[in-house]
């Protein structure tokens, strides 16, 4: 490509009469001059622009996928509206709930998880997890049912911490609202 011009390309761009007639310089390879406004004479000597060859781009790393399903426990809803903080190797993502695929390099990678919210967040967990290149990897998260306890990962569904708890303190405010009411219906009744 040049940037020379071999005439005017408009007449109001022409030379003034009476002033030198320059040649047009011949088609050639490419220069690295510009032309001149006026005449379109480059403003120089023609040089050959040199010929850039890319770097080779280094081969890829082999690299695997890590895919994480995680899941909450039905008697702890509000959890749904929290989102699932995870972290491998140090690098912080966020996720919504359920299956979120991860390409890694091939190699053991330290995962961390926990669902956000709160001061010190809710159901942390950390464990190493091998990626071999070519294959998926997955593993399951499960929240705990209540603040304070760790979470479960593994390489199957993992249960529930502190769901028989859960149940039982749920059980419990439901004996005392029953109670309630039925102190209230005898106390209007009387």
């Amino acid at each position: 490509m040049t940037a020379v011009r071999h005439g005017p390309a408009h007449p109001a761009h022409a030379a003034p009469a009476g002033a030198p007639v320059l040649s047009p310089v011949p088609d050639g390879p490419s220069t690295g001059r510009h032309a001149r406004v006026g005449s379109g004479v480059p403003s120089g000597p023609l040089v050959r622009l040199r010929t850039v060859v890319p770097a080779p781009e280094p081969a890829p790393e082999p690299s695997g996928r890590l895919v994480i399903d995680s899941s909450y426990c039905r008697l702890s809803p509000h959890l749904g509206a929290r989102k699932v903080a995870v972290s491998v190797d140090g690098l912080p993502w966020r996720f919504a709930w359920g299956r979120t695929p991860i390409d890694l390099p091939a190699g053991r990678h330290l995962v961390e998880i926990e669902v956000e919210g709160g001061r010190n967040g809710w159901g942390h967990v950390a464990d190493a997890v091998p990626v071999a290149a070519g294959h998926t990897v997955e593993v399951f998260y499960r929240a705990p049912a209540l603040p304070r306890l760790a979470g479960s990962l593994g390489p199957a569904r993992q249960r529930t911490a502190g769901l028989p708890v859960c149940a039982a303190l749920l059980a419990l405010g439901g004996l005392a609202v029953l109670a309630l009411l039925v102190a209230a219906l005898v106390l209007l009744v009387a």
